[in-house]
């Protein structure tokens, strides 16, 4: 029988928006120490491509102490960790990049994105986007999960108008309908078949089996959300999807877009945002680019060490990842 947590849960990590008030809740300002020692490091690695950077290339004391806060803070604390404080002005796009996955190699490792096989996805308008996946278009994006533990997402620019970004813990969201609908846990706690965009076009279009919504391991809940990715799985099985899952997705698609529980902010250009995904679901608004304002935001999905436990059908949905990119490149081969 599946687990179920059936008392409120009272960790950091079930934050509210009503209890943080503002994004100011969840900013870290860089100092001064952690300035220089990132240009200490674009110099020392300026002349190697930026995803050719190694956490040894990235080891001045500052960065591995900042680093480890931020692990610390993603994986134990809060779950999300907004870092400000690198400006545009100084440091330029590549720059910019650099410096992020500088970062993001002692969070851990940097996961395969698409068929492509690249590590750090762009989040940009693509109208030759041939799968339809959500972060190249320029519409809404509701709440979900992505597809790996940790989660980066760097600004580079903004849109002429709208790509407001939101956070909401998955955890508050469980807390809630314990509490208001506790008989909606079990079929979110048993889940449902994903159709995953970029695997519809591989050799295994719906996965073999059900990715929970809910897990509890070890005596934590984590959570993996993608309402749209299972309503496409009922619909190429040609099936409807059972009753109660239905209602209890529905449930929590509206429980996890509720003022009190979801923060809503803009991410501003250098600012550099990092969260633990099994905790958290993010959301973006529809956004307009024009000639002059073209959005960009750049995109890690990280394997950390020692991550948390969390129910095995969770990796699902990467090893989606990997399997379209090896076909893709035995495809290419051909």
């Amino acid at each position: 029988m599946t687990p179920i947590c059936r008392t409120p849960i009272t960790h950091p990590s079930a934050w509210t928006s009503r209890e943080l008030g503002s994004r100011n809740a969840i900013t870290r300002q860089l100092n001064s120490s952690e300035l220089a020692a990132i240009d200490r490091l674009l110099e020392r690695t300026r002349d190697q491509p930026p995803q050719s950077v190694r956490r040894e290339d990235a080891d001045q004391p500052a960065l591995v102490a900042l680093a480890q806060e931020v692990r610390e803070t993603i994986m134990h604390g809060r779950g999300v960790i907004l870092l400000s404080g690198l400006d545009p002005a100084v440091y330029g796009e590549e720059q910019l990049e650099r410096i992020y996955w500088a970062l993001g190699t002692h969070l851990g490792d940097a996961a395969v994105q698409s068929h492509s096989g690249d590590r750090l996805g762009r989040v940009e308008r693509d109208d030759t986007n041939p799968v339809s996946r959500g972060y190249r278009s320029s519409g809404e994006l509701s709440m979900h999960t992505d597809s790996y533990e940790v989660v980066g997402l760097q600004c580079i620019r903004q849109a002429a108008s709208g790509g407001q970004s939101a956070l909401v813990s998955g955890l508050a969201i469980h807390n809630a309908i314990l509490e208001e609908r506790p008989d909606l846990l079990e079929p979110l706690y048993e889940g449902y078949y994903l159709a995953i965009p970029e695997a519809r076009l591989s050799s295994k279009p719906v996965t073999d089996d059900k990715v929970p919504i809910f897990c509890y391991v070890d005596g934590l809940v984590s959570c993996m959300y993608a309402g749209s990715f299972m309503r496409e799985a009922a619909r190429l099985k040609g099936v409807d999807m059972p009753a109660k899952l239905a209602e209890a997705i529905a449930y929590f698609s509206k429980t996890a877009e509720r003022d009190d529980l979801a923060l809503r902010f803009m991410l501003e250009p250098g600012e550099i945002l990092f969260w633990h995904n099994f905790t958290n679901l993010h959301s973006r608004t529809e956004f307009e680019n024009d000639d002059t304002h073209k959005r960009l935001l750049l995109r890690l999905w990280l394997t950390p060490e020692h991550g948390r436990p969390h129910a095995p059908e969770f990796r699902i949905r990467g090893d989606a990842y990997k399997r379209v990119y090896q076909e893709h490149q035995l495809t290419g081969a051909a």
